[in-house]
């Protein structure tokens, strides 16, 4: 898609929204873009539900008010790449890669969550992370869907650790459940609104790994974004377990982020391997896509730690 996308001749009423959510000059306004990326977020997961659940589920791009959303917000996501700073080659891919993932560790926010945050901020960004992390072995269940080879072996491997090595207990949506029932009392308990969380970056993050999965011809750059954030986010689980235990929360509760401190950096290393090394030299398409999908997941996840941060400290500063 480019900037010059046509929008479907009826969602006249979308125009100014989008306009305003997402221009082509100048700044988004916040509250406009909120509210878009948490209808399409809503749409997203409804694809997401259990069998019993079948009537409800929307036909892909049935909707022309959701297929304008994810347009204009997919073209506006591309406006952001520069394609002079990307990989040209396989070759090339690997050390920039690696070097824009050991940029997205976010070192001074791991900081901030090992040693000075407070149980109610870390509440709240675990509040953050379940937008992404409970949906995220069906995410990696969807990125399998066409691969073939080392590639779908390597992305089954993942897979197999999300459902806890065949044992119910170890599933790790079901671990990062407990988690998230603690926090949430324990932010109930101090009569913090969960609504802070609402904001365009908290939606953005949790819908770019959706539509990226949801939609076939962007499964390059799920994989791109997926394998971007298994390889960055052990220091992040790490401070985590690190601020947890210094706030005196239960072990049980940490489990989940405990065991990703380990699983994500051994995912990291194994889905470079197994899935981008056979798919970066297949073609120049490919590989640009692969890219566009690491530089725009990159670019979302700065963008939402940095709002996340903000509201957490809005907790203590009022």
């Amino acid at each position: 898609m480019t900037a010059t996308t046509p929008l479907p001749p009826t969602v006249p009423a979308l125009s100014k929204q989008l306009d305003s959510a997402f221009p082509l000059a100048g700044l988004p306004d916040p509250g406009t873009r909120e509210a878009l990326l948490g209808r399409l977020h809503q749409h997203y997961v409804s694809y997401m539900a259990g069998p019993e659940d079948f009537a409800r589920i929307p036909r892909l791009n049935a909707d022309p008010d959701i297929r304008a959303i994810e347009e204009r917000w997919l073209d506006w996501e591309d406006a952001q790449v520069d394609l002079g700073d990307l990989p040209q080659t396989g070759a090339a891919f690997r050390d920039w890669f690696l070097t824009t993932a050991a940029d997205h560790t976010q070192p001074e926010f791991c900081d901030y969550l090992a040693k000075e945050a407070s149980l109610e901020e870390m509440a709240m960004f675990f509040m953050g992370e379940e937008l992404v992390d409970s949906k995220f072995d069906d995410l990696m269940a969807m990125v399998q869907i066409g691969t073939e080879g080392h590639t779908k072996l390597t992305i089954a491997e993942n897979y197999w650790a999300e459902m806890g090595e065949g044992k119910i207990e170890g599933v790790h949506t079901r671990m990062f459940e407990h988690s998230a029932v603690y926090m949430r009392a324990r932010l109930d308990e101090a009569g913090v609104d969960r609504d802070r969380l609402r904001c365009p970056e908290a939606f953005e993050n949790a819908c770019l790994l959706l539509m990226y999965g949801i939609h076939r011809h962007l499964n390059p750059r799920a994989l791109g974004a997926m394998g971007v954030l298994e390889q960055s986010a052990s220091p992040r689980f790490q401070a985590m377990v690190d601020g947890c235990d210094r706030l005196g929360v239960p072990s049980d509760v940490i489990d989940y982020q405990r065991v990703h401190v380990h699983v994500d950096a051994d995912h990291g290393a194994e889905w470079f391997q197994g899935v981008f090394v056979p798919l970066v030299d297949r073609s120049p398409q490919l590989l640009r896509e692969i890219s566009i999908g690491v530089a725009t997941r990159v670019r979302v996840a700065n963008a939402y730690y940095r709002r996340i941060w903000s509201v957490m400290r809005e907790l203590t500063d009022h």
